[in-house]
C-alpha cells in the first residue's frame, strides 16, 4: 500500500541502525522513558510483576525497572531456573531408569520362557524333585534371613527389630506350596 495521503505519524518507516552517537542518546532517553511508563501501566492495571534491564548505548549504565522490584523477579526467575533444571535431571534419570526396566523386562521373559520350557519337558517325578528342591531353597532363604535378623536384632538392642519381617513363617509357606503342587 502506498504511503501517500497517510498523515507524517501514520507512516511506516523502514527500521535501520542510528549511526550518530548524539541521535543514539536521544533516542535511548526517549524510548527508556516509554518503556517504563508503559511496564508501570502494565503492572499497575493487569497486576503483573515485571522487570525490565536496559543497557545505555555505551553500555557504561544500566538502568532497571521492577515491580515489586528486579530483585525479586530475578530471584524468583533463578529460582525458577534452578528447579526447571532439577526437573530435568529428574527426568533424564527416570528416562534411564525406564529404559532399564524394560531392558530388564525382556531378558526376565526370556528367562522365564526358558523356564516354561524346561519344566514343560520334565517328567512327573522330575518335576516333584524340582518342587523338593525349591522347597529346600526356600527353607534355606528363610534360616539366613532370620539369621540376619537375629544379628540386626542384637546390634540395635531393640525389641522392635526381633523377629522376621519378611512375610510368614515358614510352615505356612511349606504347606500352602505342597498343597498347591501335591499329585492328583
Amino acid at each position: 500500500m502506498s504511503s501517500k495521503g497517510r498523515s507524517l505519524g501514520q507512516r511506516e518507516e523502514k527500521m535501520k541502525a542510528i549511526v550518530r552517537v548524539e541521535h543514539k542518546r536521544i533516542i535511548f532517553s526517549k524510548y527508556k522513558q516509554e518503556i517504563f511508563k508503559k511496564a508501570t501501566e502494565l503492572s499497575t492495571q493487569c497486576g503483573v510483576d515485571i522487570a525490565i534491564l536496559l543497557f545505555s548505548p555505551q553500555g557504561n549504565t544500566v538502568y532497571s525497572f521492577g515491580s515489586p522490584s528486579v530483585d525479586s523477579i530475578i530471584t524468583r526467575f533463578l529460582g525458577e531456573n534452578h528447579r526447571l533444571d532439577a526437573l530435568r535431571r529428574e527426568l533424564r534419570w527416570l528416562e534411564k531408569k525406564v529404559k532399564a526396566e524394560k531392558e530388564r523386562g525382556k531378558a526376565l521373559d526370556v528367562a522365564r520362557k526358558k523356564w516354561e520350557d524346561y519344566i514343560n519337558g520334565l517328567g512327573w517325578e522330575e518335576l516333584l524333585q524340582v518342587i523338593g528342591n525349591l522347597e529346600g531353597l526356600k527353607r534355606n532363604a528363610h534360616a539366613e534371613l532370620q539369621k540376619k535378623d537375629a544379628v540386626a536384632a542384637s546390634a540395635s538392642c531393640s525389641s522392635s527389630m526381633s523377629g522376621s519381617n519378611y512375610g510368614p513363617p515358614a510352615e505356612e509357606i511349606d504347606d500352602e506350596i505342597t498343597d498347591t503342587y501335591r499329585s492328583p
